[in-house]
């Protein structure tokens, strides 16, 4: 990552809020590059450099919704073996946070591969297992990009089904145009 492409992130990388998403960066063609470079690439010390751009603003928020958990968003299997890691898993194990790992139990295609929602929706319906999280009250899902929020909302239903008292906070580092245009919401 270039200097300035750091400094730019830096510079516009603190913690903002769209309904109930809490997010650093607006997703651009800037923010594109580094995260494909980052999980397609395996430039692991891409990693390393966003996670020291988000860890300060990270451990605030957690401080200030009371985070009991920290559970990342899974990949799947298949796209595990290809890369070798799971993007936001690797973030938080440059911090050092501890966090529950899930499944994802479908094999799914891109998400950037569909155009519409709709189509979205059914390529990530069940694609989840989250069991029972006991004694858990507050968690944090963390996700790197959220477009249409589609894999997110299918999460949190995963989560809601044998958790339905745990309140979810929704944290991801990137948020897209259409996202804020289509006003999501996560609740």
């Amino acid at each position: 990552m270039c200097y300035n492409c750091y400094k730019s992130l830096v510079d516009v990388g603190k913690l903002k809020k769209f309904n109930d998403i809490y997010y650093l960066w607006d997703y651009d063609k800037k923010l594109k590059k580094i995260i494909e470079e980052y999980k397609f690439k395996n430039k692991l010390y891409i990693g390393e450099l966003l996670f020291n751009l988000i860890g300060k603003e990270l451990n605030e928020l957690i401080k200030k919704e009371n985070i009991d958990q920290i559970i990342p968003i899974p990949i799947s299997y298949k796209r595990l073996t290809e890369r070798g890691f799971n993007q936001v898993e690797e973030l938080l194990n440059f911090g050092k946070y501890s966090y529950i790992k899930t499944s994802r139990i479908k094999e799914t295609r891109h998400m950037y591969e569909f155009l519409n929602s709709s189509s979205r929706k059914e390529n990530i319906r069940d694609a989840f297992k989250v069991g029972k999280l006991e004694g858990v009250k507050k968690v944090l899902i963390i996700d790197d990009i959220i477009t249409t929020g589609s894999t997110m909302k299918e999460f949190i239903t995963e989560i809601k089904k044998n958790n339905n008292t745990i309140q979810i906070i929704v944290f991801t580092l990137t948020l897209s145009k259409t996202a804020k245009k289509i006003n999501l919401k996560m609740r």
